[in-house]
């Protein structure tokens, strides 16, 4: 059983733009965040108040077209691969139909006192099942 992406939306802003006239590579690793955010948000993963939260451990980025402002981009983020302390996301950058960018990510739950990997519990994995898309 296959799940289907997450997707959220984020809107370019002027001050995204570099001297160049299009929006600044940084940027992409920005909208790249939101959408992990927002999706580990929606899973429950991000609870300070239950003592954890989602750091980045790796993130590998393919910029494939430029963006320009003004503008809207949909990020869609998939999780790719659930391991013992962490989980794979992929994501896909978009305006409008042109795909602008692919990343590939991995991210590991902590606990925030010890400041160590927590292993994926079942129910952090039944609340990402609806995300989940292996290759």
């Amino acid at each position: 059983m296959s799940g289907a992406a997450f997707v959220t939306t984020q809107v370019l802003r002027f001050c995204d733009t570099d001297q160049l006239g299009h929006v600044n590579n940084a940027i992409y690793t920005v909208m790249c965040e939101a959408g992990r955010a927002e999706l580990m948000a929606a899973a429950g993963l991000i609870a300070p108040e239950q003592g954890h939260s989602v750091v980045i451990a790796r993130l590998e980025l393919d910029f494939l077209r430029e963006m320009n402002w003004p503008g809207e981009v949909r990020i869609e983020t998939e999780v790719a691969r659930l391991g013992t302390k962490s989980l794979q996301l992929r994501q896909r950058l978009s305006v409008g139909e042109t795909l602008t960018a692919r990343a590939l990510s991995v991210l590991v739950v902590i606990d925030l006192t010890t400041r160590r990997a927590l292993p994926l519990s079942d129910a952090w994995r039944a609340a990402l099942a609806p995300y989940l898309v292996p290759a």
